[in-house]
């Protein structure tokens, strides 16, 4: 049985505390990381709150000794008080002190500022928990931050948490940059998409090829073709980033949403200029366009090609095409495709997880 013994008073903060702690023993040193009070979780509960945070601000070695389940505890509680700003001052000085709580009390008080459009604490959260969690954010983390902007046009804070990730000496920097610029993107801020990439270019970590993908993504799909072909041509002035199959697709998927069908066949064959060989994707999109444009030669051209490469279609090819041959008076070739369509196994037809297959990069 382990023994016990009398400590000496340890002269802390607040009276309440103070009045517990002298009549308290402890155990030996090695159990007092892992030693929670009764005493102590009755203090979050009673008012005694201020007691444990002066604590952690003013005495080291007590603020060790004290359970981190305590001090989670108080940080819980604040949030749920709305009193985000002491929780976060508790975490920022526990964390001088390297004593580290669960990244769940971060990520709680992260979607907390978060929901009530604290931009500031938002950033400031964020960075503890960047630094704090030792490992990859959740997405989740990501669009929380992302939604504390959404009623505000002022970035002060957070272009320069982002500029201050690119200074550091994190090996993940340049991907905590592209996840925020999704995060934005998802949640429909095109103009601070816009704003960061152009504040990159000025940063220590510059854009890559898969921040610009990102942002020519979020153009496309928000009808902004002018903005992405803008973006598009200088990605090719530009020395340090390489253009890739992922670029050409996503390019030709926003040019054809747009309906700019006279654009996707000159894409598709500057693309194979370059020497980067169609996908599925690519594929899709130019046959799509050639078909509803109505030129359906070309269209058929490339659809025997693709099949020449051993590239399966999909479902979609073979009625886009069918349909487009129908639009323009081709009911014979019409009829061919779809006995061709209706005799081919469906394990030899594209399907949704090869499409998937081919965009995973683009979400990295």
């Amino acid at each position: 049985m382990a023994k016990w013994s009398i400590v000496k008073r340890i002269t802390v903060y607040g009276g309440s505390f103070t009045s517990i702690m002298k009549h308290m023993v402890l155990a030996p040193a090695e159990l007092s990381w892992s030693c929670s009070f009764s005493a102590m979780h009755s203090l979050v509960s009673t008012g005694g709150e201020q007691a444990l945070k002066k604590t952690a601000e003013n005495s080291y070695s007590v603020s060790k000794f004290i359970s981190r389940i305590d001090y989670t505890g108080l940080v819980e509680k604040y949030r749920r008080d709305g009193n985000l700003s002491a929780a976060y001052d508790l975490l920022q000085s526990l964390q001088d002190k390297n004593i580290c709580l669960p990244v769940s009390v971060f990520n709680n008080l992260l979607a907390a500022a978060g929901e009530q459009n604290d931009a500031k604490l938002s950033c400031r959260a964020f960075r503890l928990l960047l630094f704090q969690a030792g490992k990859p954010l959740s997405s989740d983390c990501y669009l929380n931050l992302a939604r504390a902007f959404i009623n505000t046009d002022d970035c002060v804070h957070l272009l320069s948490l982002l500029k201050e990730v690119s200074e550091s000496s994190l090996p993940c920097r340049l991907i905590v940059i592209n996840r925020t610029i999704l995060a934005f993107a998802e949640s429909r801020q095109i103009h601070k998409v816009l704003m960061i990439l152009e504040e990159m270019k000025e940063w220590e970590c510059k854009p890559d090829v898969i921040t610009y993908n990102s942002v020519l993504d979020v153009l496309g799909r928000t009808g902004l073709v002018n903005e992405m072909l803008s973006l598009f041509s200088s990605m090719k002035e530009d020395c340090d980033v390489s253009l890739n199959i992922i670029t050409y697709n996503t390019v030709l998927n926003g040019m054809r949403k747009a309906c700019r069908f006279d654009m996707c066949l000159v894409l598709y064959e500057e693309m194979v200029q370059c020497g980067i060989e169609p996908d599925l994707l690519s594929y899709t999109a130019v046959i799509d366009s050639l078909g509803r444009s109505g030129n359906t030669k070309e269209a058929l051209k490339l659809f025997d090609e693709m099949k020449q490469r051993d590239i399966r279609p999909s479902v979609y090819i073979y009625r886009a095409l069918i349909d487009c041959l129908k639009k323009s008076g081709e009911f014979q070739r019409a009829l061919q495709v779809s006995d061709e369509l209706k005799n081919t196994s469906s394990l030899d037809l594209a399907g949704p997880q090869d499409f998937k297959r081919h965009l995973r990069p683009h979400r990295r």
